[in-house]
């Protein structure tokens, strides 16, 4: 428990926080209005109440949402990630196992954040380019910006895990190569990377840029004068809080996959390395790095 110490306390802070805003919020009827005349939100959750849902999807629903894509993307698409990229390497580059030794702390709290920017991306993807959908999972009385971005954190927080715990599988299981034999005669320089590595950069650019642009356009079209209209400064401020909020929000709701994740490691890097093992990736790779004084070498 001890481990887990830091991530616990930020997901304890965080109940209290979500509860404690809809709680203000439901007693609010200039918040109530941001949320259109419907009832409840989706029709997905029995519970006919639209701050039951919303305590429910930040709760219980987003959590659990991204615990099934980490397990998808790990199980499933991790393998076929490893298998696409020996493929594109090709012989000349050497793929192995590398041994780390398991750290003390939990250090993996950080994989969250991109996962967490990526689902707010296609949040806004689907809001902007895909409102059909919203025909399917939200309340026609509830028809609304906030009301439907909402409702998509159920899904799009597992999809933006999906997206990168393929990559965390093989880096746990130590899973790297190196093109030494590749660059060997040239004046190119050797690299050690983790399988997935490149796909990872791109998708951390992509979701840092997403969201940004994502956010303006929804500042524009959501924000506007008769919404400003409506709240006093306090409800403004607190409405800005919760909306610019939803990037933590989803980071601490993808914190539990990663400790579920950080649990059955063992378990994970077995299965990778047997897999790896079929695809003839079998040896061990040592790396060291070493200062050398170059006036000594000429």
């Amino acid at each position: 428990m001890i481990r887990y110490k830091k991530p616990l306390i930020l997901i304890f802070a965080y109940y209290v926080l979500v509860l404690f805003l809809l709680s203000y919020a439901s007693s609010s009827a200039e918040l109530e209005s941001l949320f259109d005349s419907g009832e409840y939100l989706t029709p997905l959750i029995p519970f006919h109440n639209r701050w039951i849902q919303m305590e429910l999807i930040f709760l219980v629903f987003a959590p659990i949402s991204s615990l099934i894509g980490a397990v998808i993307g790990g199980y499933f698409l991790g393998p076929v990630l490893l298998f696409m990229r020996k493929i594109v390497l090709g012989s000349k580059i050497f793929c192995g196992i590398q041994e780390r030794p398991q750290p003390q702390i939990f250090d993996k709290i950080s994989r969250a954040y991109f996962p967490a920017l990526m689902a707010l991306s296609i949040n806004f993807i689907i809001l902007f380019s895909a409102p059909q959908i919203f025909e399917i999972i939200v309340n026609p009385e509830a028809m609304g910006y906030m009301s439907g971005f909402i409702v998509l954190l159920m899904f799009t927080t597992g999809i933006g895990t999906l997206f990168f715990s393929p990559t965390w599988f093989l880096s746990d299981a130590g899973i790297v190569y190196s093109n030494k034999k590749k660059v060997a005669g040239t004046d190119q320089p050797v690299e050690v990377r983790t399988v997935g590595g490149r796909f990872t950069d791109f998708l951390r650019g992509y979701a840092g840029i997403g969201v940004v642009f994502s956010y303006i356009q929804f500042l524009i079209v959501y924000f506007n004068e008769t919404t400003i209209s409506i709240l006093n400064p306090a409800e403004l401020i607190g409405t800005l809080v919760f909306f610019f909020g939803f990037p933590v929000f989803i980071f601490i709701a993808i914190l539990p996959s990663l400790i579920i994740l950080d649990v059955t490691k063992e378990h994970r890097i077995r299965f990778v390395r047997t897999v790896a093992e079929k695809m003839g990736i079998t040896e061990f790779l040592e790396v060291s790095i070493e200062k050398v004084n170059l006036r000594s070498r000429t």
